[in-house]
């Protein structure tokens, strides 16, 4: 399954974009079905995050206005909790996120660019190959790779307009670069979604009173580094490993690979911390 968001946006209510937004299931991209601005009630609907196999307090799947992010640390468990990391899921569902999941997204929504491109590169490895590459060879390692490098052709391409559009705004007066935000009193629930290099992200805010009440973020990396949920479904670094051949099971260099291909940023899910809940040591960065 894969999931991308819209991006680069073409106007301020963010309701037209240059790269289109959707999900993909089954690796079936005639199940193509769209995401389609910055309020779609598809997106803000199907959102849930699971700590079943997480070290942090709860149980079941919940929506991120309702997520709690309270340590429980404890040891390793493979069939327990074994992780700092949820497991999002949209619609209940695992997902890919990243490069390769925006360019088949793009790819079936009929993006001229990233078509393109895609059938240009993949027409490049099959002369490099020496035989035909079909388009389902992209859901693998080698297929993450080549999206990223197909992805920065196609920004690199649509940079350029919006760097013109940019330079028309300031012309023709348009400086503003803030807005002082405004809340009226009660509760207020938000969402704000961007296709960032690693995929999808997606920041979750409940506020009350003009006062933050509660925020939860959904990050890429979380999507594809997620552990298996309640229902034991795997995330897709896990998936990915499935019958992944390894030659020198004491130097598995085919599973780094393979996670590698995800371009992992796994600071948010390394802890250290001390049982008895002592300061073991404080960095100052301003």
């Amino acid at each position: 399954n894969y999931l991308a968001l819209p991006d680069m946006p073409l106007d301020e209510g963010g309701t037209s974009f240059d790269l289109p937004g959707g999900t993909i299931m089954g690796a079936d991209l005639s199940t193509y079905s769209p995401i389609s601005d910055f309020a779609d009630t598809r997106f803000r609907d199907a959102v849930t995050e699971s700590v079943a196999h997480s070290w942090y307090d709860g149980v079941g799947e919940r929506h991120p206005w309702e997520g709690e992010t309270i340590p429980s640390p404890g040891d390793f468990d493979p069939s327990g909790r074994y992780t700092w990391v949820k497991a999002p899921r949209f619609a209940g569902q695992p997902m890919q996120v990243g490069p390769l999941a925006q360019m088949l997204v793009g790819y079936a929504a009929g993006h001229a660019g990233i078509r393109r491109w895609l059938d240009t590169a993949v027409t490049a490895a099959e002369g490099t190959a020496g035989q035909q590459i079909p388009l389902a060879a992209l859901h693998s390692t080698l297929g993450r790779h080549l999206a990223r490098a197909v992805r920065c052709a196609v920004l690199s391409e649509l940079a350029l307009d919006h760097w013109e559009r940019l330079a028309q705004n300031i012309a023709s007066g348009d400086d503003e670069v803030w807005r002082e935000p405004q809340f009226p009193d009660g509760e207020q629930r938000g969402f704000g979604l961007h296709e960032a290099p690693r995929g999808a992200l997606s920041h979750w805010v409940v506020i009350r009173d003009g006062r933050i009440a509660n925020y939860q973020c959904v990050v890429p990396s979380t999507w594809n580094a997620g552990p298996r949920d309640e229902r034991g479904q795997p995330g897709p670094y896990e998936a990915s490993l499935v019958g992944n051949p390894i030659a020198d099971a004491k130097l598995p260099l085919e599973a780094l690979r393979t996670i590698h291909s995800f371009d992992p940023c796994l600071a948010c899910a390394i802890h250290t911390t001390d049982v008895e809940g002592n300061e073991v040591g404080r960095v100052k960065v301003l």
